[in-house]
């Protein structure tokens, strides 16, 4: 609130009024912005029985933006491939792809029956691959961030849906992973993480949870995955289960994802530190299909 003049022409009494009224405004204000997020009630890290005919969209939001993948060709007005031309580098994490830019079409990303294809292919010893970003095409803050895929299976290879911040650098601005898989057979086939990477809570200290499909893998069938991203608060789901959450009161460090617009990306690696790299038993080529990519808000 604010006074204009000076205070010492309002009086004694005014002068105490507005005194008292300021204090109860800052505690008013502080207690507001310092109130718990309570954590609702889930199973962490479940093992679920479900598929991706059991979600439904999210109630109370409307569809903002998406890809539906109808077209012959990428919608090049809202992907990028993100190549070491364009500042990606594999060295980051030990990678063992090349990430190509194909244009409107490729043998890495292309489109086919109404889905996005992202394929990574072995030649020799070399491989090549495609990463698909919205960067500086659409970005946001909150919201229902979802996209039904089926993944990529076997050991070193990690598909990725995610999203990075439009300003600020790794990892004090932020990161959200929507999904990431891990293949390496039973155990890591079938399991999804979604995690949350920011100031003091990077690398192998992310905010990290998991769902673990009871039966089957997620290169058997389509899956939803999804983040429901709200002031103060990231939710993740597969196929509409809550397997893990984080908010402002969780997170060892500073909250970083209500001041500043995030992208999306999508991107199938082959190797690196966390997966490994392939082995005799991987299988070549190996794809990544997105039936569709929603923004509700």
């Amino acid at each position: 609130m604010r006074f204009s003049g000076s205070a010492k022409y309002i009086g004694p009494l005014a002068t105490l009024f507005v005194t008292v009224l300021s204090a109860f405004v800052s505690c008013s204000s502080s207690t507001a912005s310092e109130t718990p997020i309570p954590e609702p009630t889930y199973t962490k890290n479940p093992v679920i029985s479900t598929t991706a005919d059991d979600w439904t969209e999210p109630s109370g939001m409307t569809l903002a933006w998406g890809d539906e993948f109808n077209t012959s060709l990428i919608d090049t007005s809202i992907w990028v491939y993100e190549t070491e031309a364009t500042g990606w580098s594999k060295t980051w994490n030990n990678e063992l792809q090349d990430y190509t830019d194909n244009g409107t079409g490729g043998a890495n990303a292309y489109i086919d029956n109404g889905t996005l294809v992202i394929k990574a292919i072995k030649s020799g010893t070399s491989y090549t691959s495609a990463r698909m970003a919205t960067k500086g095409k659409y970005a946001l803050k909150h919201g229902c961030v979802a996209a039904k895929m089926k993944l990529p299976y076997g050991q070193g290879i990690w598909p990725a849906f995610w999203m990075l911040p439009e300003s600020g650098t790794w990892p004090s601005a932020g990161e959200i992973d929507v999904m990431e898989l891990i293949g390496g057979g039973a155990g890591r086939d079938n399991k999804s993480f979604g995690t949350l990477h920011g100031p003091s809570y990077s690398g192998g200290n992310g905010i990290q949870g998991s769902a673990t499909l009871a039966s089957g893998n997620f290169s058997n069938d389509y899956h939803v995955f999804e983040i429901r991203w709200a002031e103060g608060n990231i939710s993740w789901y597969v196929d509409g289960t809550l397997y893990h959450f984080a908010s402002r009161d969780t997170v060892p460090g500073t909250w970083v994802f209500d001041d500043r617009n995030f992208y999306i990306l999508l991107n199938l690696a082959v190797g690196g530190g966390w997966p490994g790299n392939p082995d005799l038993t991987t299988v070549f080529p190996q794809y990544m299909n997105v039936d569709w990519f929603r923004v509700y808000q």
